[in-house]
């Protein structure tokens, strides 16, 4: 890498641009952070597929050039760029947990319905209930995503989430036989099953994989029409030590192997002995094909 060269959040950032990103900074000081990063993403054509500027991403990739000392930032009451994540209580969202079990029974005639959170009131929804009844809580989405309410008899009996794939990791990549060039390339075909989650008073039999099966028909057209593109791959991490990937296996799902039991964060990796197992699907017959494509 040249000097003055720097890489976050998957972009190279040349020194010409982090000196235009100290004039915008200098220029628009008393704006905050967020109109900050608006200006930088349009100044140096910082876009999503879909023509979206990228000010999340933005964001994080300033917080992190301060942290490197590389630029000075406005103060700012956020966490990393961001607000604080408000908690919600039940009465919040206007939620009563059912007193009963909901049971029911899977066919290949039942049709549950995949609801997207769109609305101030759903997403917040969704969140206080991944909070509330996912081991792993509810944490912010940066980049892209869907988030779904999954109903039966319009009745909530799951919620699930996808997301950007990771930036990187071994099992995925060596796989795949992606180069640095093909990682930069295709990355952004593969979404990550990030949050998945029966409600606790569900009790059906099958629920997980039908779920799962039909994800693989609606997501793509949704993020196909909310992105621009569709994806090729899905991927996620299942906790060894909680659960054993039944439903992904009887989804279809390919088991690739443990991770390493490291993690990440902000800009260091760490170990915590936590190791996952890591899967993932098929959405087209030639994924595999087209992700070695440049």
């Amino acid at each position: 890498m040249e000097k003055g060269n720097h890489i976050f959040r998957g972009r190279l950032f040349t020194a010409e641009e982090i000196e235009q990103i100290k004039n915008i900074i200098k220029e628009n000081w008393a704006g905050g952070r967020n109109q900050i990063a608006k200006i930088v993403c349009e100044r140096i054509n910082w876009r999503q597929i879909n023509g979206r500027i990228k000010k999340v991403s933005c964001l994080e990739a300033l917080r992190r050039m301060q942290q490197r000392g590389i630029i000075e930032l406005p103060a700012s009451s956020a966490v990393g760029g961001y607000y604080e994540i408000k908690s919600f209580q039940a009465e919040d969202v206007h939620f009563r947990e059912p007193q009963l079990e909901f049971s029911s029974e899977i066919t290949t005639d039942t049709k549950i319905i995949f609801k997207l959170a769109k609305s101030g009131k759903d997403n917040n929804l969704w969140r206080y209930l991944i909070g509330r009844y996912h081991y792993l809580g509810y944490k912010r989405i940066v980049g892209r995503y869907l988030k779904y309410f999954i109903m039966l008899n319009n009745s909530i009996i799951a919620l699930i989430g996808f997301s950007d794939g990771i930036y990187h990791h071994h099992l995925r990549d060596s796989w795949i036989e992606w180069d640095r060039k093909l990682l930069d390339c295709n990355r952004h075909l593969i979404v990550n099953n990030c949050r998945f989650l029966i409600l606790p008073w569900v009790k059906i039999h099958n629920l997980g994989s039908k779920i799962l099966s039909e994800a693989a028909r609606v997501v793509p057209v949704d993020w196909q029409h909310r992105y621009g593109y569709k994806p090729l791959l899905f991927e996620t991490f299942v906790d060894r030590d909680r659960f054993r990937g039944t439903v992904y296996r009887a989804a279809n799902w390919v088991y690739l192997g443990a991770t390493k039991g490291k993690g990440r964060k902000g800009l260091h990796y760490y170990y915590h002995g936590n190791r996952k197992d890591y899967y993932i699907y098929f959405l087209t017959k030639n994924a595999l094909h087209k992700l070695k494509q440049s």
